[in-house]
């Protein structure tokens, strides 16, 4: 029996295509979350900041006190003026530093000056823009790409 030339593709060959198309969208599923997961250390760092930041503005308008916010080289600190308030501190995630040491002074009332602190990673690269804004209204972070 002599078969003749079919222009459409077997049901084998179907098969064996959807499986690889298949497994090519996975993978790139798999990978795109792998990109997009970044580093827990540095997202626990930036709630527990976003934390001591909204709990300094809160408690210096309830006690009329203010704070001063040291960025060190490997850690973070709220410093109340008010001795009876506890002095809050958080270290950097190991990949995360700034370039210099900022002092920001927050007021009585819970009144920030504007200014941007940038954030570096290991490598020199910046990382992070964190904007601080005017008045109460908290800061903004930005990362770079």
């Amino acid at each position: 029996m002599k078969s003749r030339n079919k222009s459409a593709f077997t049901m084998i060959e179907l098969i064996v295509y959807l499986g690889i198309v298949i497994s090519v969208l996975l993978l790139n599923l798999a990978l795109i979350k792998v990109v997009n997961l970044s580093n827990p250390a540095e997202n626990a760092f930036w709630d527990s900041m976003a934390d001591c930041w909204n709990e300094m503005t809160v408690k210096s308008q309830i006690y009329h006190t203010s704070y001063r916010v040291e960025l060190n080289s490997d850690r973070v600190v709220f410093v109340p003026k008010n001795r009876q308030l506890k002095v809050k501190s958080l270290r950097y995630p190991r990949d995360l530093q700034i370039a210099q040491y900022v002092q920001i002074n927050v007021a009585d009332d819970g009144f920030v000056s504007p200014r941007t602190i940038h954030w570096y990673s290991k490598d020199g690269r910046e990382k992070y823009q964190q904007k601080i804004q005017l008045g109460w209204s908290g800061y903004r972070l930005k990362k770079m790409e």
